[in-house]
């Protein structure tokens, strides 16, 4: 086994613009405690899967910034795919691939140059049943 140690991460989905050098996800899953009177230890029932996380980096000045970027692109409930990937290098693939919203973007501006970007998402999922709404490519 070997540790992901590179710079070949991304961030990938319709509309993305800027230079995105970060990301973060964290995946959960609702759970609720079902322990009865009788019971001697606790008993979980596990729900529904969600996803929020952040990227960020630097500004673009592309025009397509307003017109088509990843917030402007998300007209429904099912948002847009995005694919946050943490090491890429010929077969070996480690991404993780979902539907989501934005929830908000930060932009600053700073005098010495840095112009930043920062993006919040969440899940925006209509997988029903048991399927899982992410798709994870782990390989070695």
């Amino acid at each position: 086994m070997s540790a992901i140690n590179r710079n070949s991460g991304n961030v990938s989905g319709t509309g993305i613009v800027g230079v995105l050098n970060t990301w973060s996800a964290t995946i959960s899953r609702a759970m609720s405690d079902v322990t009865g009177f009788s019971n001697s230890g606790r008993n979980r029932l596990l729900g529904v899967y969600d996803m929020t996380g952040s990227a960020g980096g630097v500004m673009t000045r592309s025009a397509a910034f307003i017109s088509t970027n990843f917030l402007a692109s998300q007209t429904a409930e099912t948002g847009s795919t995005i694919t946050l990937t943490a090491y890429s290098a010929g077969t070996s693939q480690n991404t993780i691939q979902a539907n989501v919203v934005v929830n908000d973007v930060a932009m600053s501006s700073t005098k010495t140059g840095d112009t930043g970007i920062t993006f919040s998402f969440s899940l925006a999922s209509i997988a029903t049943g048991t399927n899982s709404p992410f798709t994870l490519v782990w390989t070695a």
